[in-house]
């Protein structure tokens, strides 16, 4: 399969997680473990399941949240099969799937799916971001105080780092935090959003979001801060 195809799998593939969930909306929700802020639910490991299913047939390996497997290829999905579960728990509208295919730290296939709105943001490596089959562009304001960012209180962090990044907050016109890596990195690829900064992130919450926004015309960076967690900057490249 090319990356065109590849990519139509994902998008299918998502959407038939999003269907699912949509189903289970009513229904009570068994949550498995609770780690710091973090909850997993059972839910997350069926969605997960689904997807490994209907991955499969492409014959590249999964890395998923929720379901520990042997990677030995650079080439892998990343998958997120609920990004904002605590949101999908209490009932808020903030979560999505999430699907990515990485080449290594390069990232040429990004799929979020708001099953919620119905809204699907994607993105193939040369061939542009789109929302629901049109095309997206990150915004276009430069300064700070003209801006919306979105972000994630870094609750871990220490008191001093806390204050400076409430500091920071104040030359923002807007801030917005939706409990979800993954759509915050969306809204900035379609311009709803200007800059989305966070630490203490996986790479399944924001791996699609990497060519969302670069296909958008922003720029994504990240880098590790320990074994497995980043600090992320997604912007629309003129903050």
């Amino acid at each position: 399969m090319n990356l065109l195809e590849l990519g139509l799998v994902a998008k299918n593939t998502a959407k038939k997680a999003g269907k699912f969930l949509m189903t289970q909306k009513s229904e009570e929700k068994l949550i498995t473990s609770e780690k710091g802020r973090d909850i997993k639910l059972e839910l997350d490991r069926k969605t997960e399941e689904l997807i490994r299913k209907e991955l499969a047939a492409t014959k590249i390996q999964v890395q998923g949240e929720e379901i520990v497997s042997k990677i030995d290829q650079k080439l892998r999905w990343v998958v997120d099969p609920i990004d904002g579960t605590a949101n999908y728990f209490r009932g808020l509208n903030q979560c999505c799937v999430s699907i990515a295919l990485m080449n290594e730290h390069e990232c040429q296939i990004g799929l979020i799916y708001d099953f919620n709105s119905d809204e699907c943001y994607e993105a193939v490596k040369g061939h542009g971001a789109k929302l629901n089959n049109v095309s997206i562009r990150v915004s276009s304001i430069t300064e700070k105080n003209k801006a919306s960012l979105t972000t994630g209180f870094p609750a871990s962090e220490s008191v001093n780092s806390s204050l400076d990044f409430l500091e920071d907050l104040k030359s923002w016109k807007k801030i917005r935090m939706f409990g979800s890596a993954a759509l915050s990195c969306a809204y900035v690829a379609s311009g709803k959003c200007d800059f989305y900064a966070e630490k203490g992130v996986y790479l399944w919450d924001f791996a699609a979001g990497i060519c969302l926004v670069e296909e958008a015309g922003g720029k994504a960076e990240f880098s590790l801060i320990d074994d497995d967690r980043y600090s992320v900057k997604f912007s629309n490249g003129k903050l």
